[in-house]
């Protein structure tokens, strides 16, 4: 196996506006921290290089500019787009990557550093080798809990993936390894936590700053414990039902961090990190790892459940009601009014396209899924993975957010259930909720 690394800013002028809460209106007035594109690219012993992945320091990234962005990779190196994994951070804190309110400019130069990023690594190829290690951070927390006023509260009980996964890629030394000379520092960690970057400060204390949140905070640390040597890419994971442990005396949700705290679960997980990366090659020959690169990918049809009946959508306007007698509030209305049109009309969306990977990189796996995936669909996933594989589920990586954002993905007792996330679909206009077998959809086209 060869690889390479880079890293390149990304952070935008100050006035761009940021993505990932509605709330906010005005243009970002600072910057608390730098934003990355950072690569790692892989190749075999010999040829050209055939994988990529990008951890990119956004709340997500559209269809149309990952598309873009990975074209424009494609043309730079020879790696197929479909061989090419964006991984957004989904840190709240980042520039909006759509190209309203004014940020068009900045989504064309975003795709261009993303693309060069990938170049940019292609063009430092070197043997190398990857171990995984696992450490645990503890500042997540299901955030679905039931309650007589309906789903939402931390839910310390409810599904929760606490654990820290590390790949770990090391260039090996050619020739008889100088002991006094070689420090072992890795060229890249790619490091998978499960937790929703939404632990900024409030928006009039500080929410109108660019920054990476936690995982821009950890993969810091971890770059300069490495003294800018190495390479930390934040991969985030099926976080769809997670948030930060932010809670107040009466054990209600804080709005938002205290001052310090974005930092301080930054250095809980680059601590983490480091400790995994560490403990992974403690003991290990240099070259002693197998160095199999493979790349497969699939684009499904992701399938809406059904929208109500057109009856039903003509009484709920006629009403201003839902049939439970709820009142119909205006951007329930505006839905429920293009949903109608559409039907009326047969241009009813089935589904929304969603693209799987999964990257065989030595002797681990990487499978990547698009949006707010739930955190039980991730174990499905990497169950159904490590089994068509032929390995343990511990040798297989699941991260989200990648290569577009197809919103929430719930699970079936989720969408039983109710709450914000199986709800959101009206916001972006799609006719109800992905289905409730998304998970057995997802791992099925994973394996």
């Amino acid at each position: 196996m060869r690889a390479g690394v880079a890293r390149v800013c990304t952070t935008p002028p100050v006035g761009t506006w940021q993505g990932g809460y509605a709330a906010r209106n005005r243009p970002s007035e600072g910057i608390k921290g730098e934003l990355f594109a950072r690569a790692a690219v892989f190749a075999g012993d010999e040829g050209a290089p055939c994988a990529a992945i990008v951890s990119v320091d956004v709340v997500s990234l559209p269809f149309a500019v990952a598309e873009a962005a990975r074209r424009q990779a494609e043309e730079m190196t020879g790696i197929p787009a479909g061989s090419i994994a964006l991984c957004a951070s989904h840190t709240h804190s980042g520039p909006t990557t759509s190209d309203a309110r004014g940020n068009e400019h900045y989504v064309r130069v975003l795709e261009k550093q993303i693309a060069g990023a990938v170049a940019a690594a292609a063009r430092n190829l070197r043997p190398a080798e990857i171990r995984l290690g696992r450490g645990q951070a503890n500042f997540n927390v299901n955030r679905r809990l039931p309650t007589p006023r309906g789903i939402g509260g931390p839910y310390p009980e409810g599904p929760v993936d606490k654990e820290v996964l590390v790949l770990r890629v090391d260039a090996i030394p050619e020739g008889e390894p100088d002991y006094v000379q070689a420090n072992g520092v890795p060229l890249a960690l790619l490091f998978r936590f499960t937790c929703h970057a939404t632990s900024g400060p409030a928006l009039e204390q500080g929410g109108y700053n660019l920054h990476g949140d936690y995982p821009g905070a950890a993969a810091g640390f971890v770059e300069r414990a490495y003294e800018g040597e190495t390479v930390a890419m934040f991969l985030q994971g099926c976080t769809g039902d997670v948030r930060p442990h932010l809670v107040g005396p009466g054990g209600n949700w804080r709005g938002a961090a205290y001052p310090t705290e974005v930092h301080a679960m930054g250095r809980e997980l680059g601590a983490a990190v480091i400790a995994a990366a560490e403990a992974s090659a403690f003991g290990k020959l240099p070259g002693s790892q197998p160095g199999d690169v493979a790349v497969a990918g699939k684009t499904i049809l992701l399938p809406y459940s059904k929208a109500p009946s057109t009856e039903e959508l003509r009484r709920m306007l006629a009403t201003g009601q839902w049939a439970d007698g709820r009142a119909l509030g205006e951007r329930d209305r505006s839905w429920t009014e293009k949903i109608l049109a559409q039907t009326e009309a047969g241009t009813l969306p089935e589904g929304r396209p969603a693209e799987i990977q999964v990257f065989r990189l030595g002797a681990f796996w990487l499978a990547t899924l698009p949006g707010e995936v739930f955190v039980e669909i991730g174990w499905a996933v990497r169950d159904a993975v490590a089994a068509a594989a032929g390995t343990s589920p511990a040798n297989v990586v699941v991260t989200a957010y990648c290569n577009g954002s197809v919103g929430y993905v719930p699970t079936a007792s989720a969408i039983e259930l109710g709450g914000m996330e199986p709800n959101t679909h009206r916001g972006g206009g799609a006719p109800g909720c992905y289905v409730p077998e998304a998970r057995e959809i997802f791992a099925n086209t994973a394996a």
